[in-house]
């Protein structure tokens, strides 16, 4: 049996060689007679999904259940506010009731928010507010213009001039795909919520761009740092180097006049002031 199944495999390795010979001749009489054709890399285009892979957005999700903008500071004064809490304690914490003037809906939950961050543009003018969120509450009773109501969960203590407000549909898609804006847009990293001063991968910033500039959800912008200012060697002339390139955000959350952003990428550490606008193309 032994013997059998030596001759078999050198019988096949036999057959092998001699066609591997007799392909490589063919082959070799062919490219005589054709002409040689060499080629060159190409650019495979993918469709859109395919090419760019969705990223989601646990960060950006939990940033949202903290933090909101009212664009128009005027009407601020407008909403209601808490104005004391139960036996006329200016705190209060999760399961005690606290007395709003304003007006409050009697269904659903309302938030509860504190004044933070005031937003300006580059040359200063008003933008909008920021407020994050303190907790949630239930209404319990209304009389004329004043609501009792019920502090159901707080992430900070509860104070008197609080703002409250119906819940902002705070929901993303649990993925959203990255895409260039349709139109040229130029902005600037305007703020870091929380204060950080500088910025890497993952963190979120306002930025001084809004819906009224085109900007939607998922859009990807450029980050550019301004060029240092040098003295030119002979003329001891101030210049300043060209800007460079130094990371990439997606617009998660836009209003009319500014948006939050995720950085998506950062090849050096970002700044307040560092110029967005839309990739190359």
């Amino acid at each position: 049996m032994a013997a059998k199944q030596h001759a078999y495999r050198g019988a096949l390795s036999g057959w092998l060689l001699s066609a591997v010979m007799l392909m490589s001749s063919e082959v070799a009489a062919w490219e005589r007679d054709q002409q040689v054709i060499k080629l060159s890399p190409q650019v495979r285009t993918l469709p859109h999904r395919e090419a760019i892979e969705p990223i989601a957005l646990e960060e950006a999700q939990a940033f949202l259940r903290d933090h909101r903008v009212v664009e128009d500071a005027e009407a601020l004064q407008e909403l209601a506010y808490v104005v004391a809490g139960d036996d006329r304690r200016v705190i209060s914490g999760a399961g005690e009731k606290v007395y709003v003037r304003g007006d409050v809906p009697h269904h659903g939950q309302v938030g509860i928010y504190r004044q933070s961050e005031a937003y300006l543009a580059m040359d200063g003018t008003p933008l909008g507010l920021e407020l994050i969120n303190v907790g949630v509450a239930l209404h319990v009773s209304s009389e004329d213009d004043m609501t009792q109501l019920e502090v159901i969960s707080s992430h900070q203590e509860v104070r008197v001039n609080d703002i409250v407000l119906p819940l902002e549909e705070r929901e993303l898609s649990s993925e959203l795909v990255p895409r260039a804006p349709l139109n040229p847009i130029k902005g600037h990293i305007i703020a870091v919520p929380g204060g950080v001063r500088f910025i890497g991968r993952l963190q979120i910033v306002t930025l001084d761009l809004g819906t009224l500039d085109g900007l939607q959800a998922g859009h990807v912008l450029r980050v550019n740092q301004q060029g240092e200012l040098i003295n030119d060697p002979r003329t001891q002339e101030l210049v300043q180097l060209p800007s460079t390139e130094a990371g990439t955000v997606m617009v998660f959350k836009p209003y009319d006049r500014v948006s939050y952003a995720l950085v998506m990428q950062a090849s050096r550490v970002l700044e307040v002031g560092d110029q967005v606008e839309s990739p190359a193309d």
